[in-house]
């Protein structure tokens, strides 16, 4: 076994940091994720121009559209969860996102509109509006609503980065884009989640040697728009921030980094304790740790599925 190596890069808008156990030296893996994050991007991103997405948010809907296989996989993963969450998660919100002027990846928010006139900001977001077909990879949009992959995009890319590294035999490791992390391996990794009432300070510490963990909040992606305070996670079912919710900031925990993407935003969604609930029901075999606008912290019992030792 060699010792441990680690990457560090750019990209999606975060900081993607990748640590492995390499156990044959003539592997180039820092090459083979960098390209691969590299290529992700310019394929699924809403902020580059030319991605394949933005060419299909401007295709005209009732057309077969023939996309990127890499699109395509995504798009029928995210549609996927779309369905299993009850469109609460819904891709189909990239307008909203728009109007409300998230325009741009949130590392340039200062360019961010602070006063929009005469706009409806906010609209009721479209489901069941692809339609697939797998053998030419190609799709059938139903709207002309844009789609948005930013509530499982980076999970996904970091559960394809994880399945190529174990493919080269790294047997140990950790990906960590921007808090959508996937760990693997025999040794248990010092893990912190960051307090959202206080920076550079960890709410609470764990341990952990394989699960998926993303972690999302709405305090650290809002803004001003017409003197209203918003923010980037959209109820799928109303096109709105939720108004109901007590949630801060939720992390989740699963067996891949795109459902425990998913998840994350849905909790911020709704009021804690009914997102709590929510999660046993339609995804027994994960676990959350939320923070509540009272600076409350709940856990559900099933973490002990994913954490070795807690410390608060």
């Amino acid at each position: 076994m060699g010792e441990e190596q680690s990457l560090s890069m750019n990209g999606m808008g975060t900081a993607i940091n990748v640590r492995v156990m390499e156990y044959k030296r003539s592997l180039n893996w820092k090459l083979l994720v960098q390209t691969w994050f590299t290529t992700f991007e310019k394929i699924c991103s809403r902020f580059l121009d030319d991605s394949e997405l933005n060419k299909l948010n401007q295709s005209p809907a009732e057309t077969v559209i023939q996309i990127h296989p890499i699109l395509y996989d995504v798009l029928q993963t995210a549609f996927e969860y779309a369905v299993k969450t009850e469109f609460y998660f819904n891709p189909f919100v990239g307008t909203i996102m728009k109007n409300i002027g998230y325009t741009q990846s949130f590392h340039k928010q200062h360019f961010l509109p602070e006063h929009k006139e005469n706009i409806d900001l906010f609209r009721v977001p479209s489901v069941n509006s692809l339609s697939f077909f797998p053998a030419l990879k190609a799709v059938i949009k139903h709207t002309t609503e844009e789609i948005d992959l930013g509530g499982i995009g980076k999970g996904w890319s970091v559960d394809k980065a994880y399945h190529l590294l174990r493919d080269l035999g790294i047997n140990a490791g950790v990906i960590d884009a921007g808090g959508d992390m996937f760990i693997w391996g025999d040794v248990g990794r010092k893990v912190g989640v960051a307090n959202p009432f206080a920076e550079n300070e960890d709410i609470v510490q764990f341990f952990i040697s394989s699960g998926a963990i993303a972690t999302s909040n709405v305090l650290y992606r809002s803004w001003k728009v017409n003197e209203d305070t918003v923010h980037h996670i959209i109820n799928g079912q109303t096109g709105k921030n939720p108004d109901n919710s007590d949630v801060v900031q939720a992390t989740a925990f699963a067996e891949c980094a795109s459902e425990a993407d998913v998840i994350a935003k849905v909790l911020c969604m709704l009021p804690s304790r009914q997102g709590v609930q929510w999660l046993k029901e339609k995804f027994p075999q994960s676990a959350c740790i939320i923070v509540t606008e009272s600076r409350e912290l709940l856990i559900t019992p099933s973490i002990s599925c994913y954490v070795e030792r807690l410390a608060i």
